[in-house]
């Protein structure tokens, strides 16, 4: 999501200067996101304790805001990435044609792989040999983020901003894409390692902790390098021509992406004592709060608050 989000922002900034993309960024997701942990974030949350002893206690509201770490859910996304779009904008006022300078257009398949793959091991590998997985950075209120997967998360932000600033269309070519089959196998492959890697019990549990931060961090690395680069290549497999439905899915996919958790935590809150399959149980909520969290979005797009969504 960072590399896609940094792929507009070169000729966002060369077509509206850097204030006028600001004051967009801004509202487009200055405004979801106080909304989101204000209004939606208490909401989603309340099953939560409705399911505890916290619900015969009371106030709710109050501890949520005042008492641990006020979570915005989700929507942490929003206000890291409207930071990243802050200091890129504030650089480029400091540095004369920042986007030519930091341009990049991916001179080959190989060359694409290598490069998010490097980049990946050197933000993560690094960091995660002193910073713990459980940290959490806690700027103010609701403002939080993983503390290890800080940079890793700029330094996609920044790749797509390079591409964008470069030939894009080139970079992520069909015939550079094409491998997208054999990276997903590699992918998911790193991604159950890594899941094996943490089970309890196993040869790995027995691992001295520099290994074992090592051997977790390359792997996450892998499974988000080769993963992430799949989905790319599968849209660009897949979408050849306008279809109504997957575009209409791309119109209201922001919405959704801000409403859904309220609808998947209610969903399966009601479910919760139902005697259905777990397998159930996740088709029922998945399809839900797609279809609930889909329509409001495009009920909402049609009111003011269209300008944002």
């Amino acid at each position: 999501m960072f590399l896609i989000s940094g792929l507009f922002v070169a000729p966002s900034i060369v077509r509206k200067g850097t204030g006028l993309f600001l004051t967009d960024r801004g509202k487009r997701l200055g405004i979801p996101y106080v909304i989101a942990v204000t209004l939606l974030s208490p909401l989603a949350y309340y099953p939560s304790c409705l399911s505890s002893d916290m619900a015969r206690q009371g106030g709710f509201l109050r501890d949520f805001f005042t008492v641990g770490v006020w979570t915005g859910g989700p929507a942490w996304y929003l206000w890291l990435l409207l930071a990243f779009c802050m200091v890129v904008a504030f650089a480029c006022q400091i540095i004369p044609n920042l986007m030519k300078r930091i341009s990049w257009t991916a001179s080959s398949a190989r060359n694409l792989v290598i490069v998010f793959l490097a980049v990946s091991l050197l933000t993560t590998i690094p960091i995660r040999m002193f910073v713990p997985p459980e940290q959490w950075i806690v700027l103010a209120g609701p403002m939080n983020a993983q503390a290890w997967k800080l940079l890793f998360y700029f330094s996609w932000f920044l790749m797509g901003v390079s591409l964008g600033a470069g030939e894009l269309e080139r970079s992520f070519s069909h015939d550079y894409l094409k491998h997208w089959p054999l990276w997903i196998v590699l992918g998911s492959s790193a991604f159950a390692a890594h899941l094996v890697m943490l089970l309890p019990g196993t040869f790995f549990a027995g691992m001295p902790p520099w290994i074992m931060n090592t051997a977790l961090a390359a792997l996450y690395s892998i499974s988000c390098t080769f993963i992430s680069l799949a989905a790319l290549g599968f849209a660009r497999h897949i979408f050849k021509r306008a279809r109504y439905l997957a575009d209409n899915l791309t119109g209201n996919a922001y919405g959704i992406y801000i409403f859904h958790y309220i609808f998947v935590t209610w969903i399966q809150f009601y479910l919760l004592t139902q005697p259905m399959p777990a397998a159930l149980k996740f088709l029922i909520t998945f399809l839900g709060a797609l279809t609930a969290s889909w329509l409001l979005t495009a009920l909402l797009r049609r009111t003011i608050a269209g300008k944002i969504l």
